[in-house]
């Protein structure tokens, strides 16, 4: 599939979100970190002590805090950069337990840094393991979102091309032995 199959944004027209999380669909939440919410700072006053919206929250950005006491947590940092085997098995595993999560009826937040790229991804792939095409699933992300989200063309173009058949096919053992 080309470049031309989805809209993107230019310059001009670009919407970067916040790094609060936006409902994409209910219950089901992306965002990103904020700046003083990462390793090395010093936490914000109350945030462990806080009540979080959230049952579980899957982060992608190794720099990030944990989640407050008594919410669960799902943890794979990688770069956002183009996708290697471990990082797509790690992204289709995580997308694969939120969608679980969230289909149990637990409020799931999926974040990155910036809550555009990483979490797109994994947002994206959890909306197709929910019945959406790839295509409808980037188009709603960047409804709710904003336009920057995928800007990461490496994670777009996969997500359209290749995706559905790791959503569906066998392990990537499998594939290898094939």
């Amino acid at each position: 599939m080309d470049d031309d199959m989805m809209m993107h944004p230019t310059a001009d027209t670009v919407t970067w979100p916040d790094y609060a999380p936006d409902e994409i669909l209910p219950g089901l939440w992306q965002g990103g970190t904020e700046d003083d919410e990462v390793v090395g700072c010093r936490p914000p006053a109350g945030h462990y002590a806080r009540r979080q919206p959230f049952d579980l929250v899957v982060t992608l950005y190794a720099d990030a805090l944990p989640a407050a006491w008594g919410v669960e947590e799902a943890r794979y940092g990688f770069p956002d950069a183009d996708l290697g085997p471990e990082a797509i098995e790690r992204a289709v595993a995580l997308a694969r337990h939120a969608h679980r999560r969230w289909s149990e009826g637990a409020r799931v937040l999926i974040r990155c840094q910036a809550g555009v790229n990483r979490s797109g991804l994994v947002m994206a792939l959890t909306l197709m393991h929910h019945g959406l095409t790839a295509a409808d699933a980037i188009a709603l992300i960047r409804r709710r979102r904003g336009t920057a989200v995928l800007s990461n063309r490496h994670f777009e173009r996969w997500l359209l091309t290749e995706a559905a058949e790791f959503l569906r096919g066998p392990s990537s053992d499998e594939r290898t032995a094939a």
